[in-house]
C-alpha cells in the first residue's frame, strides 16, 4: 500500500503535468529536460505518473528501479518486470525486459501494454527542474523520485 508521502508525489507530479498542459504562451513547445549526469539514475526508485498525455492508474503501484549494474526492475501496475538498461550521457537503452504474466483487469493491462511498448523505444532521459523523470522515445514516460 502506497505511502502518505508517496502518494502526494504522485498527485503533485499530475499537478504539474495539467499546468504544463495549460501552457499560457500558446507556444505548445515539447521541451526536453536537460538530463543530469547518468551516475544520478543508477540507486534511484521511480513511480510513474503518466504515458504521453495519459495519467498512470492511481494506486496502481507502476515504477522502475534502477542499480549500479545496469539492471531495471519495476511493475507495470499488473506485472513485474526486470531487464538492463544502458546509458551513454543523456542516451538510456534497455535490453529485453522479461515480465510476469499475470492477468488483471482491462484497465490495468491496457497499462501495461502502452508501457512496454514505450520502454521499448525509449532513447534518452533526463530529471526536470521538478525532479521528474522523462523517458523518451516514441512516447514519453513521466516518473516522479519514490519515497
Amino acid at each position: 500500500m502506497p505511502t502518505l508521502t508517496a502518494a502526494i508525489r504522485v498527485l503533485a507530479g499530475l499537478a504539474i503535468l495539467v499546468v504544463s498542459a495549460c501552457d499560457s504562451t500558446g507556444s505548445g513547445a515539447n521541451t526536453t529536460p536537460e538530463p543530469t549526469s547518468p551516475a544520478d539514475l543508477a540507486g534511484t526508485s521511480w513511480t510513474l505518473v503518466s504515458i504521453g498525455d495519459t495519467p498512470a492508474i492511481e494506486d496502481a503501484g507502476a515504477r522502475l528501479s534502477f542499480d549500479s549494474g545496469g539492471n531495471v526492475s519495476g511493475s507495470t501496475g499488473c506485472n513485474s518486470i526486470s531487464g538492463s538498461y544502458a546509458l551513454d550521457g543523456s542516451a538510456l537503452t534497455f535490453g529485453p525486459l522479461a515480465t510476469t504474466r499475470m492477468a488483471c483487469e482491462d484497465a490495468l493491462m491496457a497499462q501495461e501494454a502502452a508501457v512496454l511498448e514505450a520502454l521499448s523505444s525509449v532513447s534518452g532521459w533526463g530529471v526536470d527542474a521538478y525532479e521528474m523523470l522523462h523517458l523518451t522515445g516514441d512516447t514519453e514516460l513521466v516518473f516522479v523520485l519514490a519515497s
